[in-house]
């Protein structure tokens, strides 16, 4: 129960981040990005070695199902660190950005969400354990929430174009053609 807590207490952080992004207090005040990351990766790594596994697969299975949770978990840092400028998005603070709607961007407007359930699915596959299922669910809902709420306020007062974006783009289903553009679009 601690580390779903604690992984809750991670978005807070991330809030913090944001409000900083939307009215420039601090440069400083950037690190609650990494702080709120740094929190989920022990909430998650608590949650893996705790409490009761509720089943387990053979060797080969449990190995796919790690492999593909690998990969999903590779792909959230790509997309929220390579698939956008790093240092404008996260180390500035009174800087507005530019839309970015290539590559993963044109999948969906928060694809790092996709990722973040599929990498938490194919960990609870891999474990069984019973506190990374339900870590996983309370996270991805405080996710969703999160992204709604930058989507809705955040993102389009400080990300050009953002609105025009929104109108072209789906927020976390990707669609028949917002997989074609992401594809064609991937660098």
């Amino acid at each position: 129960m601690t580390f779903l807590v604690l992984g809750c207490l991670a978005f807070v952080f991330f809030y913090i981040f944001d409000l900083n992004k939307l009215f420039s207090w601090h440069k400083r005040l950037n690190i609650f990005f990494a702080i709120g990351i740094a929190v989920l990766a022990v909430s998650t790594v608590g949650a893996l070695f705790s409490g009761p596994r509720l089943f387990e697969f053979s060797f080969a299975i449990r190995l796919l199902w790690g492999s593909l949770s690998i990969i999903t978990l590779l792909l959230v840092p790509y997309t929220l660190f390579f698939a956008l400028p790093f240092t404008q998005t996260y180390l500035e603070t009174a800087n507005q950005n530019t839309v970015i709607d290539t590559g993963m961007y044109a999948l969906c407007r928060h694809p790092g969400v996709l990722w973040f359930l599929l990498f938490y699915l194919f960990l609870w596959l891999t474990s069984g354990k019973a506190l990374v299922l339900w870590g996983g669910l309370l996270w991805t809902l405080m996710d969703i929430i999160h992204v709604y709420v930058q989507d809705r306020w955040v993102f389009p007062k400080i990300i050009i174009g953002y609105d025009q974006y929104k109108d072209k783009v789906p927020f976390l289903i990707p669609d028949r053609n917002s997989i074609r553009q992401a594809i064609t679009t991937f660098k």
